[in-house]
């Protein structure tokens, strides 16, 4: 639902974090301007306090920190100092950075060590799914944001501008990174539209795979107002401009071929395009070098000019003499743009297929069209040309008119506000469902069994089959597990080597287990999938989660994913991040995702071999498939759920450690990739068939599935 605040009931005394890609003065555009805004908002007010988490490139070092005034301080990262930033892809390890960053200051803040103000609400721009990991850790119950409200501004999420701009959009990383910005905009606690079209977009989005958006309000954008100085007119208008990024999605192709249409009737008059160019994914060039190209006899002939990017002051010098300012946008949410020429008093020309006619009205503040058909954008051109001096000044001084009722930045951060204490926080705990982008069939939403008091909470099941060398490691890392009522049941699986077999009578001794906690069955040798079936059949506890005999968890992941069945009805699985390593120690964090269609029917994004099911989920629907011989059962056993109906979750935190052994089942039996990944294909016609446009786009776009594994980096296999 859409809240409707009421700027009178608050207080301006909140106390707010801001995390954005995009700062002035390294960065220029919306969100930079959206930024300046709002920090002059604040400075204006001087009440309640703002910290800007920014991303900067430039500067030496992980991270600055400076004061911007009495009530805003800058913190400043350069996402290229961070650890992770090559293993985890970069717009994965910039969202994994705000996420840290602010656990750190949060907690340094409540020791004393930092004199900050703790912040009374989080904002996230949506762009790259910056705040995904920050909201994926809160609605996993595990961040010390539980209680604080975090909201997702709507400018327009990156993937929405690469379909506009003709970019593939499931082409790795950008597809991650769409899968980011939706997951954040479902599970933040408010979405914080600039425009009423933006959220409308989105919600079509999310109805697409029955997935819901979380709660949202319009407010549009902030901007200042200055003085305009009063400009003779007397030597006439002589061009129109447009001043915007150069890309396919901002229109200017459609603005050209409205042109075309005035040029052919002999109206010469130029059009002046101001911006920094882009490349252009369809010709495989500059955007520029496109236009000039196609168009190149409108170049040669002075009607069309392509100025570069321009300081503001310079392109505000050019459009004094200038009929209107051109914005013929396929699709903006709020474009400041406009906005600004608007405050300018500079008469518009803009498409209708965005927010700006939510606060400009066509004929009285300014000219709309339908910019991608040519014959309507030309006779608002016409009109804009046929316009008297007088008729013109009405117009931009009511489009001012307009820009200042509309735009108050202290109004703005008012009705945030308002918007943010009707909140339903009270309780502070995550939403009573997990906000799947593909929610799970009815069927499969169930509460957590309560189990046996005295019984076990958690049982473990431990295939085994020649592991002597490495089960130590393995049951000293659940002895040490923060969760102490486990049943561990460890399968041997007809070992044939003789030292894991006798290494067997001495582990009860050797980690001071008894013969009810570790029990140890004895099978024929059938494969891993046979013995974890056979340990989840014998398992007795509410929960049960698969470790394989040569990898080790940290203490605390099964408490934690306990924390997340236990809370949520409709999650019927969960897992964390992977830690691989080797014998020489640490290698890499990889991070996993939660486990729904479609992506997790073409790569694998979960720990499959070790997650922590509900027990009536995977006893009716997880257990693994012998016929696949040791080599992707597991992954398998996840999409035989999500075939079902269920759902899992990921901790976006390295919690499970995964051992890389040179002589292991993946690393020498590739071939058995094509084999089984085909029978996994026929097992599950229904659930692949369902998802079969979104799994070709993606199989197309980056290649066999079989050659990487980590979704936020590029597959390579596409040059």
């Amino acid at each position: 639902m859409r809240h409707s605040p009421d700027a009178a009931n608050a207080r301006p005394d909140m106390n707010a974090w801001y995390f954005t890609f995009e700062f002035p003065p390294d960065f220029g555009g919306g969100l930079s301007t959206y930024m300046d805004s709002v920090v002059k908002a604040y400075r204006a007010r001087g009440a309640g306090s703002l910290v800007v988490f920014a991303l900067s490139e430039r500067q030496a070092g992980l991270m600055t920190r400076r004061a911007l005034c009495d009530v805003v301080h800058l913190i400043t990262i350069n996402p290229r100092y961070a650890a992770e930033h090559d293993a985890l892809g970069h717009w994965v390890s910039v969202s994994r950075l705000f996420e840290r960053f602010a656990e750190f200051f949060a907690e340094e803040i409540d020791s004393g060590g930092l004199d900050l103000p703790k912040p009374d609400y989080l904002e996230f721009a949506d762009g790259f799914g910056s705040g995904a990991l920050t909201i994926q850790q809160k609605r996993c119950l595990n961040s010390v944001f539980e209680h604080t409200p975090i909201l997702v501004t709507a400018h327009t999420p990156t993937y929405l501008i690469d379909r506009l701009n003709q970019i593939p959009n499931f082409r790795l990383p950008h597809y991650w990174t769409s899968q980011m910005e939706l997951q954040a905009l479902a599970g933040a606690d408010l979405v914080v539209g600039c425009s009423k079209a933006i959220l409308d977009v989105l919600e079509g989005e999310f109805a697409r795979t029955d997935g819901r958006m979380a709660d949202s309000v319009v407010i549009h954008n902030p901007f200042e107002l200055s003085p305009v100085a009063e400009q003779n007119h007397h030597g006439g208008r002589k061009h129109f401009y447009m001043a915007s990024r150069l890309t396919h999605w901002k229109g200017v192709e459609s603005a050209i071929k409205a042109f075309e249409l005035l040029w052919s009737e002999g109206h010469d008059v130029p059009f002046h395009v101001y911006g920094e160019d882009t490349f252009f994914t369809v010709s495989g060039t500059l955007y520029s070098e496109y236009l000039r190209k196609h168009y190149k006899r409108y170049v040669d002939a002075g009607l069309l000019q392509f100025k570069g990017k321009q300081p503001r002051r310079v392109i505000e010098a050019q459009a004094r003499d200038a009929i209107a300012q051109v914005h013929p946008s396929h699709f903006d949410n709020f474009p400041y743009s406009v906005v600004e020429a608007m405050a300018n008093r500079t008469l518009c020309v803009a498409g209708i297929n965005g927010g700006i006619k939510e606060i400009a009205r066509h004929g009285r503040d300014i000219l709309l069209a339908d910019v991608e058909d040519p014959v309507s954008l030309a006779d608002s051109l016409r009109a804009a040309m046929a316009l008297s001096e007088t008729d013109r000044t009405a117009m931009s001084q009511s489009a001012r008119d307009q820009v200042a009722r509309h735009c108050d930045p202290l109004n703005f951060l008012a009705r945030k506000e308002a918007a943010i204490r009707k909140l339903p926080m009270s309780s502070g705990r995550a939403k009573p469902a997990f906000p799947f982008l593909s929610p799970p069939d009815p069927r499969c939403i169930c509460p957590a069994e309560a189990g046996d008091r005295e019984g076990p909470e958690l049982s473990v099941v431990i295939p085994y089959f020649n592991m002597g060398a490495f089960i130590d490691e393995t049951l000293s890392s659940l002895r040490k597990a923060s969760v102490k009522r486990l049943e561990i049941l460890l399968i041997n699986d007809g070992s044939t080597d003789a030292a894991s077999v006798a290494r067997l009578d001495r582990l009860h001794q050797a980690h001071g287990l008894d013969r009810e906690t570790l029990r140890i069955e004895t099978i024929p040798n059938g494969g891993v999938a046979i013995a974890r079936n056979t340990g989840a059949q014998l398992a007795r506890a509410p929960f049960r989660t698969l470790l394989d005999a040569d990898d080790v968890v940290y203490p605390t992941y099964y408490e934690k994913a306990l924390a997340v069945l236990r809370h949520y009805d409709n999650v019927s699985f969960c897992g964390a991040w992977i830690e691989d390593f080797d014998k020489s120690g640490r290698l890499r964090n990889w991070a996993t995702w939660n486990a729904e269609p479609p992506i997790q029917l073409a790569m694998n994004q979960t720990n499959c071999q070790s997650l922590v099911y509900k027990r009536a989920a995977f006893a009716r629907d997880g257990l693994h498939d012998p016929d696949l011989r040791m080599f992707l059962d597991d992954w398998e056993g996840v999409i035989a759920l999500l075939a079902a109906g269920h759902r899992g979750v990921m901790i976006p935190e390295p919690l499970f450690r995964y051992r890389i052994r040179a002589g292991s089942v993946f690393r020498t039996r590739q071939d058995l990739w094509d084999l089984n990944y085909e029978k996994i294909t026929r097992k599950h016609p229904d659930l692949f068939n369902a998802w079969g446009a979104d799994l070709t786009a993606f199989l197309n776009a980056n290649g066999p599935n079989r050659f990487y594994h980590v979704a936020g980096k590029d597959s390579g296999l596409r040059r």
